[in-house]
């Protein structure tokens, strides 16, 4: 069994969440209170102000040993004659690094618990009451890359793999620091990026917890330019129990052959 993928996620948000800029930065820095026009965001440049809030919030995550992040995501889906339909998902993840994770998944067209300890991965589908259990990489950053390899989708994969690499302005064609905002009552500054098909943006809150808030992904060129969706709750000493990274398979579930073990166990970050 392998969950069903959607690289936009990582198309956007990999390269652009939450490794070498494509154009050099923006010579003068705009005023701190002027709001950008649309053709600044197209344009061939990352701001010198957008660049700091990126370098920010990746120096951050790295730093984190221990976290948990709950979920709420919406995801368009296209559907006959460019009609939309939204689709909500919650989730929750919750790392210890180097080498443990857990992910819970809940939404109106998935449920997944996905389980790493070092060791081995499980993913579990209540749904097809099926499990798979492959060997996997000893390293969390290992681990990512070889899910992103295999082409498995899982809740906040983007952030542990800018958290593990920083590869956020890869492919990025223009961004801005767009001005302040508040989300989920938390101050943060609103960020707006675009690359070739994707349009997408973050919100990282301000002071010295500079953390990715909310992340929304626009695809363009794609009947109805489908929209993705995230607000993030951050919690950076989470309960973790003996329980937390060990995956006990339900009687009525099946263990069925992970169809690509190769891409995740030979990963390298």
């Amino acid at each position: 069994m392998q969950m069903s993928s959607r690289k936009k996620v990582r198309t956007l948000l990999l390269s652009a969440i939450l490794s070498a800029l494509v154009a050099p930065l923006a010579a003068e820095e705009a005023a701190p209170s002027a709001k950008p026009a649309a053709d600044e965001v197209s344009a061939q440049v990352v701001s010198p102000q957008a660049q700091a809030v990126l370098d920010s919030m990746t120096a951050y995550l790295r730093g984190l040993k221990t976290f948990s992040i709950a979920s709420d995501s919406t995801r368009d889906e296209v559907v006959a004659f460019g009609y939309k339909l939204q689709h909500n998902e919650h989730s929750n993840l919750v790392v210890e690094r180097p080498n443990k994770l857990r992910a819970e998944l809940s939404g109106d067209i998935r449920n997944r618990t996905i389980v790493y300890d070092g060791k081995k991965l499980a993913m579990y589908s209540p749904d097809d009451a099926a499990y798979v259990r492959v060997g996997a990489p000893d390293t969390l950053a290992k681990l990512i890359e070889g899910l992103l390899n295999a082409g498995v989708e899982m809740p906040m994969i983007d952030v542990l793999y800018q958290g593990a690499s920083g590869t956020l302005t890869e492919g990025v064609h223009g961004g801005v620091l767009v001005g302040d905002s508040t989300i989920a009552g938390v101050a943060c500054d609103h960020l707006a990026f675009r690359q070739a098909n994707v349009d997408w943006q973050l919100w990282v809150e301000k002071g010295a917890k500079p953390l990715p808030r909310k992340m929304v992904i626009t695809t363009r060129y794609e009947v109805g330019d489908p929209q993705y969706e995230a607000v993030m709750s951050w919690n950076l000493q989470p309960k973790i129990d003996a329980a937390t990274f060990v995956f006990t398979a339900p009687k009525d579930a099946n263990e069925v052959p992970f169809s690509d073990p190769a891409a995740i166990q030979d990963a390298t970050p």
